[in-house]
C-alpha cells in the first residue's frame, strides 16, 4: 500500500538527502577493500568530471607526445613479433621518470588514477617484459623473428640488465603511531592485488610492521594481515600489571595513570612507549630470527634503518647483507627508541 507524502515531508526528505558526491566520499573513506574503494573513486570521478581529464592525454606536466610515440612503437613491435625491436625499446625507455611520468600533480587530480595514456603505457611495458620472459625456448633459439632471433642467453642478459638499470621497488613504512595503524591495511591491499614488493623497509614503528610482514611466506601472510597471526598479549599484560587491574573495563583513573606514566617516561627517557613491552611484543611475533634467517625462510628482504648519533649523521641500513647475524628483534628495538 503506497503512502502519500505531504509537501512538507517531501521538502524535508529533499533537504536531508545526502549529496551524491558526499555519499561516495563517505564510502571512499570507509572502504574496507580495494574493490569498494575503486568503485567509489570511479563514481566520484564521473560526478566531478574528472574522467574527462583522465581521457585527455595532453598535459603540461609530462611529455605526452613522447609517451604516445613509444606506446605506438611497442604496440606495432608486439603485433609483428619483432622481439629485437621490443628489447631495444625497453632498453632505451625503461626508466622510472620517462617524460616526467612520476610528477605528483599527475596523481593528485583524479580519485581513481592518472591519465589513461600513462596507465596504458605502463600496462603495455609490463606485458612486453612478460612476453619476452615467457618466450618459448624453441622460438628463442631457432625461430627467426622480423628483428632477428633471441637466444636464451640474450633473454637472460636483457632481464638482468633491465633489472639493474630499473632497480627494485621497496615498500617503505614510516614511523609514528598514526602511520602504524595504517600500515597493515596498506600491506593487505597491496598483497591482495599482487603488488606487495619483496623488499620492505621500516623506520620507527614501521620497523615492527615491516618485520611482521617480511618474516612470513606467501601462504602465511593472509592470516597475519587479518590479525589472526599477531600476538598483542604483551601490551595487555603490562597494562593490567601497571594499573593493578584484572579483566575489568578501563576507567578514567586507569587511563589517567597510563597517560601520566607515559609523560614521566617521555620527560626522563625521551619516548612515550615502554620499550620493554615493545620488545616483548616483537619477540612474541618474530622470535630471535636474524636478518639472514628471516630472508632464507620467507625470501623477503627486510630493511631497518637506524639513525646515528648527532645531527647530519647518515642512517645505518640493516638487512641480510649488511648485518646478516644481527637479531632483527634488537634492531627494531633500537630503531624505535631513537
Amino acid at each position: 500500500m503506497a503512502v502519500a507524502l505531504t509537501p512538507a515531508q517531501k521538502l524535508f526528505g529533499w533537504y536531508t538527502r545526502k549529496n551524491p558526491v558526499d555519499l561516495w566520499l563517505e564510502l571512499l573513506r570507509h572502504a574496507e577493500a580495494f574493490e569498494d574503494w575503486e568503485e567509489a573513486a570511479l563514481h566520484l570521478d564521473n560526478l566531478l568530471g574528472l574522467d574527462l581529464w583522465r581521457n585527455n592525454p595532453t598535459s603540461k606536466y609530462y611529455d605526452w607526445r613522447l609517451i604516445t610515440e613509444r606506446l605506438n612503437s611497442l604496440a606495432v613491435a608486439r603485433e609483428e613479433h619483432d622481439f629485437q625491436q621490443l628489447v631495444n625499446l625497453l632498453r632505451s625507455g625503461l626508466v622510472r621518470n620517462l617524460g616526467n611520468l612520476t610528477v605528483p600533480k599527475l596523481y593528485n587530480r583524479s580519485f581513481s588514477g592518472t591519465k589513461y595514456l600513462i596507465e596504458e603505457y605502463i600496462t603495455q611495458v609490463a606485458e612486453t617484459v612478460e612476453d619476452i620472459s615467457t618466450l618459448p625456448a624453441s622460438a628463442s633459439a631457432g625461430v627467426q623473428s622480423i628483428g632477428g632471433s633471441l637466444t636464451n642467453q640474450m633473454k637472460l642478459d636483457f632481464i638482468h640488465d633491465t633489472r639493474q638499470a630499473f632497480g627494485r621497488s621497496s615498500l617503505v613504512l614510516q614511523g609514528g603511531a598514526i602511520f602504524g595503524m595504517c600500515h597493515l591495511g596498506v600491506v593487505k591491499a597491496l598483497f591482495l592485488r599482487g603488488l606487495l614488493p619483496r623488499i620492505i623497509t621500516g623506520t620507527g614503528t614501521g620497523a615492527l610492521i615491516a618485520s611482521l610482514v617480511a618474516i612470513h611466506t606467501e601462504e602465511e601472510l593472509p592470516g597475519v594481515l587479518n590479525g589472526d597471526g599477531i600476538d598483542l598479549t604483551a601490551f595487555n599484560s603490562r597494562a593490567k600489571l601497571s594499573n593493578g587491574m584484572s579483566d575489568s573495563p578501563q576507567t578514567f583513573r586507569s587511563r589517567w595513570n597510563t597517560l601520566m606514566r607515559r609523560l614521566r617516561r617521555f620527560s626522563r627517557e625521551g619516548y612515550f612507549l615502554d620499550v620493554s613491552v615493545l620488545e616483548d611484543c616483537v619477540r612474541a611475533n618474530v622470535g630471535d630470527l636474524t636478518f639472514e634467517e628471516a630472508y632464507n625462510y620467507s625470501k623477503r628482504i627486510l630493511n631497518i634503518t637506524v639513525a646515528t648519533e648527532g645531527q647530519g649523521g647518515v642512517p645505518t641500513l640493516l638487512n641480510y647483507i649488511t648485518a646478516p647475524n644481527v637479531v632483527s628483534t634488537l634492531a627494531k628495538r633500537k630503531r624505535v627508541t631513537r
